[in-house]
């Protein structure tokens, strides 16, 4: 792997960019691009995270920024040529270039919403790794998130109502961001979903439902242990609720740990 010249890495992205418009040409451009900053001394596990599921040129975060920069400022005024080119990208089973994939959607003007939604849907899979899934949603989603909230809380309703549990993921893992910003305060709505996902027995969502449990807890402890006193109360002996309640007592300050306590202690 050469040392990064970061003049030289501007101009090297600038002019892979002049290719955007040619989905193939790009495509080529860009594995030789990453072949030549590729970390060919990279080990699987070596740094403490796990490898990717795809394959991977391991180049540094620089040379990965510097090409969604050029990419963000050209995707800003071709809007139809950079979902193609997010297509084209996501169809390649490298890991940057799905990377790429799901920050170039997060560039364009966001309307029509379903052209995003569409591709965020069929982009993830069960076998879709955990990385690639949060890239979609804080990347892909986030011109959405910032320009039109009441869509994005619309679509995430959506996710969380549905039958199917990939859209359910994909509606728990578009909570926190949502929850982050404090102009949203529409809490009920999501409580209301989350209510429901908790009380499925053996649900594989347990780790995102208690991601989304501690973002409430941290923006509104009050509010959300009121939620899980209630869920409590009103299931009865439910072990599902309890489980999710036990499993975040330590997300919140030690009074309201102590209600949440005799709360379970009460339903022995």
């Amino acid at each position: 792997m050469p040392a990064i010249n970061p003049p030289r890495l501007k101009i090297q992205a600038a002019e892979l960019i002049q290719n955007a418009s040619d989905p193939d040409s790009f495509t080529r451009s860009y594995h030789e691009f990453l072949d030549y900053y590729a970390d060919r001394t990279y080990r699987p596990g070596q740094v403490g995270k796990p490898p990717p599921l795809l394959q991977a040129y391991q180049v540094p975060k620089p040379v990965a920024r510097a090409v969604e920069k050029e990419l963000s400022l050209w995707a800003a005024s071709n809007r139809e040529g950079a979902l193609a080119l997010a297509d084209a990208l996501w169809m390649e089973p490298y890991l940057e270039f799905r990377l790429t994939a799901s920050s170039l959607i997060g560039q364009v003007f966001p309307l029509p919403v379903k052209s995003i939604y569409g591709r965020v849907e069929l982009w993830i899979k069960p076998s879709t790794e955990e990385r690639l899934v949060n890239a979609l949603v804080n990347s892909g989603l986030i011109r959405i998130l910032n320009e039109y909230q009441d869509m994005y809380v619309k679509q995430l309703d959506t996710w969380l109502g549905s039958r199917d549990s990939e859209r359910n993921r994909l509606g728990l893992k578009a909570c926190p961001p949502l929850l982050a910003r404090r102009e949203f305060e529409d809490y009920p709505l999501l409580f209301k979903r989350l209510s429901k996902l908790m009380r499925s027995e053996k649900n594989p969502l347990r780790n995102e439902i208690l991601i989304v449990i501690e973002e409430f807890a941290a923006q509104t402890p009050e509010e959300t242990a009121f939620f899980l006193d209630q869920a409590l109360k009103t299931t009865g002996d439910n072990p599902q609720i309890a489980w999710y309640v036990r499993n975040s007592l330590g997300f919140f300050p030690p009074d309201i740990q102590a209600n949440l306590r005799e709360v379970l202690a009460m339903l022995k």
